[in-house]
């Protein structure tokens, strides 16, 4: 008990500082029908930890998002149960495009590219067998890369979810991209956050609906998520959520913006093989992203 006490008093004493921009890119239409709430919730093209154990046997998922500006960001991965282990390994890849060069003289030269991309290998397992709660553990590799310049990090991690079946509620806690290894010709910068969350299913209602909070190292409150997954038949799913980025996201220009920003939509259909799902995420600001989801089992 003394060292997970001294481990907490460690990472809440570390400062908070800017991210980079690729660690906060969401890369599946879950994500986004959430509004990046939902972290509880099993979704295997996430960068999220993978808390839930949904199915025995082996499953491919694939997802494309359409960003504005002509972003886009692709996952692919693979979940299996190993020796009562949850593995997913998973390769996420976001291109930023496509841009034009100039010299210092500023004379044309060759265009380049601008990218980011994630090799991540996690395993969820029960923490004891006769207890109703289970650990995450979630390990990736971050290459960024601009024009001809390559850096590479290595972040972890990990959380605990702790499930109340008698109220059917999931309450869980996470400690996020802990920076283990980076580029030292890079200043890095500190990019942990924590996590908490709970997750319920309502009995009166077709509904499961989350609350997740982020804090920064120093404990403060960043965000806060609403979401909530109504099953509108047996195998129709709709996704809402929403957060309080709106608020920093609100740019005062109208009020349905205002309301509707930084909130999301979408719709999946599932039966025992596959899910197919269409997600949408609007922007206080105005615009919006999309994505498309797959995931089959075999």
């Amino acid at each position: 008990m003394k060292i997970i006490l001294a481990i907490i008093f460690l990472l809440s004493s570390l400062q908070s500082n800017q991210v980079r921009p690729g660690l906060s890119v969401w890369f599946s239409a879950i994500d986004l029908s959430f509004a990046g709430g939902g972290r509880l919730l099993f979704n295997p093209n996430g960068r999220n930890i993978d808390l839930s154990i949904i199915s025995n046997s082996k499953l491919f998922s694939t997802s494309y998002i359409f960003y504005p500006a002509g972003i886009q960001a692709q996952s692919a991965s693979l979940s299996m149960l190993i020796n009562d282990k949850f593995i997913n390994t998973s390769i996420n890849h976001v291109s930023y495009g496509t841009f034009e060069g100039y010299d210092e003289n500023a004379v044309r030269t060759e265009n380049y590219t601008s990218s980011d991309t994630w090799l991540r290998m996690g395993y969820t397992g029960d923490v004891f067998k006769k207890f109703p709660a289970r650990y995450g553990v979630s390990n990736q590799m971050y290459v960024s890369k601009l024009e001809d310049h390559i850096s590479a990090s290595i972040y972890s991690s990990f959380g605990l979810v702790w499930t109340i079946k008698k109220y059917n509620l999931d309450i869980g806690a996470t400690v996020n991209d802990i920076l283990i290894i980076h580029d030292k010709l890079i200043e890095d910068i500190n990019s942990m956050y924590f996590h908490i969350g709970l997750c319920k299913d309502l009995i009166y209602l077709p509904l499961k609906l989350c609350i997740d909070f982020q804090l920064n190292t120093s404990l403060n409150l960043n965000d806060c998520y609403l979401s909530g997954s109504f099953r509108v038949s047996e195998n129709i799913l709709l996704n809402l959520g929403t957060s309080t980025r709106k608020f920093a996201q609100n740019t005062q220009q109208s009020l349905s913006r205002t309301i509707f920003g930084s909130s999301g939509v979408g719709i999946f259909y599932k039966n025992e093989e596959l899910v197919i799902g269409y997600g949408l995420y609007f922007y206080g600001s105005g615009g919006f992203s999309s994505g498309l989801d797959l995931r089959i089992s075999f």
